[in-house]
């Protein structure tokens, strides 16, 4: 997961020169739009011999209001089945989020916020040695939680979430028999899930209105 992150600051250290410049705004920050790369970690573990979910993705902002914007993404995670399988997921969602505080656009290092939105799941397991042995499924979810841009400039950002995501939909496991992957699948809506934490940079890239 550091490592990763670490690659993705570094690939972003042009912008970081580009985001000296002042923001120009039209009238308010509604309609400011951002590309953002980012990196993602899910405490999904299949007990206690799975390996977290580490992977990488993409997204977008589209800041609606002064204290309201969208972030439109899209995840990739792979974790580790015991050393004999492993789990694909790809996440493609959207969120809403929230700036409580008094707003003072993007001139102050730290900007906290709460976010929620939806998302559609899809997940692939399976086993390392032999490919027919596998489980896949489409699920939507839901996700919530809080975080805080650190405001490097006003055009770049580093951004922090933690959430909690809800699959509304079945729900896949693996457990392992005589050192082979069982794969079983799950209907209804469950309120387990699990826990994500993302790390992003984002650049602002226009007022588009």
């Amino acid at each position: 997961m550091l490592r990763k992150s670490g690659i993705l600051l570094l690939l972003c250290t042009p912008l970081f020169t580009y985001g000296q410049q002042e923001l120009k705004l039209k009238k308010s920050h509604s309609g400011l739009f951002s590309l953002g790369v980012r990196s993602t970690i899910s405490t999904f573990n299949h007990g206690n011999w799975g390996s977290p979910g580490v992977g990488v993705g993409g997204q977008f902002r589209l800041q609606v209001h002064d204290k309201i914007n969208t972030e439109w993404f899209l995840d990739y995670l792979r974790s580790d089945l015991g050393g004999i399988g492993r789990r694909e997921d790809v996440h493609i969602g959207w969120s809403v989020m929230y700036y409580p505080l008094k707003d003072r656009g993007y001139k102050g290092f730290l900007k906290p916020y709460i976010i929620a939105g939806h998302c559609f799941d899809y997940t692939n397991l399976k086993q390392n040695n032999d490919p027919s042995n596998y489980l896949e499924r489409w699920s939507a979810a839901v996700q919530a939680g809080i975080g805080n841009h650190f405001n490097l400039t006003e055009h770049l950002d580093l951004t922090l979430i933690a959430q909690y995501m809800i699959h509304l939909g079945g729900h896949a496991e693996a457990h392992v028999i005589e050192g082979e992957l069982d794969f079983h699948e799950h209907s209804g809506v469950s309120l387990e899930g699990h826990l994500l934490f993302t790390l992003g940079v984002n650049y602002k890239i226009a007022d588009l209105w």
